[in-house]
């Protein structure tokens, strides 16, 4: 009797085995199916708004033509192609997709998302707006929003305004506490230009102010004239970073006042700075100093020696005449420099210096 019961109990077991295992691979295809057909109603409705988009950046007839077709497609959907089209185009054709995507309804949407007590909903919302590049009131308050990630893709959009208060707001961001923030900063700082000149000279000129170090990276790629004053200032700074910093705006602002200053920081007691200070003479072509730069070959700091040799080697004949000088001399630290510099192959050269 207990043999029969316990056969009856593993036989419904194995039953109910093969009936689970029937159900999870009926599930898995009808899954599957769902899975599939879900990507090629997505793929075909993204192909129709690809379709719009197209139509209304050619320029041939009212970019708001297809406003309701595109209206209609699925949020997400419209989401993609804004993001896919705004991130490669500039110009008027930029210009037509945001007028398409303010008739759509598309901008409104993602205003009201802007102002969601949600992260990730602010930041879908700066996402489409940036894209669409719409100039609203509504993202400003975004530009100290209380997640890192939002903050920075505010700040990519205020590169493309033209608005001294948010530029102002950029210059004062430099000094975010978020590495990814202050990165995005710089970069949207270097894209306004000449632009962002007025203001960084502005935070510039209070030696006090935070982001100092931050401000002088994007000054060197700015070099705009109206920088040379505070940077001048900034070689007194008792920070050697900022002095440092400072040193290689002014190798790329050039002048006579940059170069007037550039010598006299070889000499300072940081040996960052003494190296800073020779790299940039070196990208100045300023020959007249050779003979400083060749007291620095000897110096106690193998960078400062390196960035040395590598200004004289800068400057064509006569910064070569100077090696070979420091060659034959008796100073052993100087010598070995100028042979290892002198010695580089051209391709070699170019990537050291580059």
């Amino acid at each position: 009797m207990r043999q029969s019961l316990l056969y009856l109990v593993s036989y419904y077991l194995v039953y109910l085995e093969a009936v689970l295992v029937v159900v999870f691979a009926s599930a898995l295809a009808i899954s599957a199916s769902l899975a599939r057909w879900r990507r090629t109603r997505h793929d075909e409705r993204s192909a129709s708004g690809r379709a719009i988009l197209a139509r209304a950046i050619s320029g041939v007839g009212e970019p708001t033509e297809g406003a309701a077709d595109f209206a209609r497609l699925p949020w997400t959907v419209q989401q993609e192609l804004v993001h896919e089209f705004g991130e490669s185009l500039s110009g008027g054709a930029r210009g037509r997709l945001a007028a398409l995507g303010i008739a759509a309804g598309a901008a409104a949407r993602a205003e009201a998302m802007c102002r969601s007590r949600w992260w990730w909903d602010r930041l879908a919302g700066a996402r489409v707006l940036t894209a669409l590049d719409v100039d609203t009131a509504t993202m400003r308050p975004l530009l100290r929003d209380s997640s890192g990630v939002v903050r920075a893709q505010a700040f990519v959009w205020a590169a493309g305004r033209d608005d001294e208060a948010i530029i102002d707001e950029l210059v004062a961001r430099l000094s975010d506490p978020e590495r990814l923030c202050r990165f995005t900063v710089q970069d949207s700082l270097l894209r306004l230009g000449r632009r962002a000149g007025p203001a960084l000279a502005r935070l510039l000129s209070d030696p006090n102010r935070p982001g100092l170090v931050d401000g002088l990276r994007v000054a060197r790629g700015l070099a705009v004239p109206e920088l040379l004053a505070p940077c001048l200032a900034l070689t007194a700074h008792p920070e050697a970073e900022v002095r440092s910093r400072s040193a290689t705006v002014l190798g790329a602002l050039g002048g006579e006042q940059a170069q007037e200053a550039l010598v006299r920081l070889m000499d300072d007691q940081a040996f960052v700075v003494r190296a800073a200070a020779a790299r940039a003479l070196g990208e100045q072509g300023a020959w007249t100093a050779s003979s400083g730069l060749l007291r620095l070959l000897s110096d106690a700091n193998w960078p400062v020696r390196r960035e040395s040799a590598l200004a004289l080697r800068r400057m064509g004949g006569v910064g070569q005449l100077t090696l070979r000088k420091a060659l034959a001399g008796d100073n052993t630290f100087a010598a070995d420099m100028a042979r290892q510099v002198l010695d580089l192959p051209e391709t070699v050269y170019q990537q050291v210096t580059a």
